[in-house]
């Protein structure tokens, strides 16, 4: 039987997702580091996008963050489900990891990366609504978003909280505020940063730093800082 791999880059956040889920649920798997820029022939022929992360299992290749960890849920099925059973539970789960990718992902990005301090400001009030939209719907049970248990829409916001808390503090001086808006918000980063499958992703603050250096003086020309620019679809 073949061995499962993840093709990760340990600066991704998207790829962050999937190696969360495939840790949570126990997979037995081979982190791959791989540089998602390089598009040579071999890693194209493992994803024809040449992007992370992707999942190889049973020499079929899985990839796009969102669609990763339902796989992985779908694919080794146990009592540690990433989304639930019931049908309207589920649509839920979907619903709020859409809004994820479609509000709060783009926002962040805009924040970091816009020169012009007006658009910065604008882009901080849409990140700021999206993120207290989305606190207002978490369980009232808690601590994740859907009650006592870690799951899809925990793992695809976790790597964006922490690149709040770790980059985007330190650029734009800039963070989700400490304030009873919030506090359902912060209370779910608190547990989440417990979770052993995050802690087990997590990078060291500095080197994140150095790396999204680019980002904020506008010198990346990776392909999510041009999907920025362009107003495209993120991975």
């Amino acid at each position: 039987m073949s061995v499962t791999k993840l093709y990760n880059a340990w600066f991704c956040p998207f790829g962050q997702r999937a190696w969360i889920a495939l840790i949570h649920k126990g997979v037995d798997f081979e982190y791959v580091e791989q540089n998602p820029y390089d598009k040579t022939p071999e890693w194209l022929a493992v994803n024809p996008r040449g992007l992370v992360p992707t999942i190889v299992n049973n020499g079929h290749s899985v990839y796009d963050s969102f669609i990763c960890v339902e796989y992985v849920d779908e694919a080794w099925p146990n009592s540690k489900n990433l989304l639930p059973k019931d049908p309207y539970q589920r649509a839920w789960a979907r619903i709020w990891s859409d809004h994820i990718s479609k509000k709060i992902v783009p926002s962040y990005y805009a924040v970091l990366m816009k020169k012009n301090e007006e658009e910065r400001e604008h882009y901080k009030q849409e990140l700021l609504t999206a993120v207290s939209l989305i606190s207002d719907n978490m369980s009232e049970e808690g601590p994740f978003f859907l009650g006592t248990d870690f799951g899809m829409v925990d793992i695809m916001l976790a790597p964006f909280a922490q690149r709040l808390d770790v980059v985007m503090k330190h650029f734009r001086n800039f963070g989700i505020p400490d304030n009873e808006m919030f506090a359902r918000y912060h209370r779910w980063w608190k547990a989440v940063q417990e979770v052993p499958s995050f802690k087990a992703t997590v990078q060291p603050e500095e080197k994140l730093r150095n790396l999204y250096q680019r980002y904020a003086d506008g010198t990346a020309t990776w392909e999510v800082a041009e999907a920025i620019r362009k107003g495209t679809t993120l991975p």
